[in-house]
């Protein structure tokens, strides 16, 4: 009986992990996304308008809860904010620059600072409020 116990708790452990992020590997997939290709990365981050860098993989199942709550955010903030989404799985010189070690890490920018940074899904009102203390 002890056993099943500890093996069940051990694996409910294991899942809330799972649910809340992932590692850093997996299969290729798109690059960054950058609204405009002729600005860098350091360009946009180094703007004075949030930015919110959302540094994922498609093979990642929180990733995919993440991403629709940060195009809500950018939908009701327009040009309040700007979303960088950055593939691990493809621009792995970025995230080892900025110590991206799992996924999803949401990082805000301003003025090439990092103002606020998270590993694991993050609710979409605890995301608003940091882009627009940011301002």
């Amino acid at each position: 009986m002890m056993k099943k116990i500890i093996y069940g708790v051990i694996l409910m452990g294991f899942i809330a992990t799972a649910t809340v992020s992932c590692n850093n590997s997996g299969v290729e997939n798109e690059k960054t996304t950058v609204e405009n290709k002729e600005e860098s990365f350091d360009d946009i981050i180094n703007g004075n308008i949030p930015v919110i860098v959302d540094f994922y993989a498609d093979w990642c199942q929180p990733c995919k809860i993440q991403g629709p709550i940060i195009e809500e955010i950018q939908a009701e903030l327009g040009e309040q904010v700007r979303v960088i989404k950055v593939n691990v799985d493809y621009e792995d010189q970025l995230a080892n620059k900025y110590g991206i070690k799992s996924i999803p890490t949401i990082m805000v920018f301003k003025n090439g600072k990092t103002i606020w940074e998270a590993i694991g899904v993050q609710q979409k009102e605890t995301l608003k409020k940091v882009v627009l203390d940011a301002k």
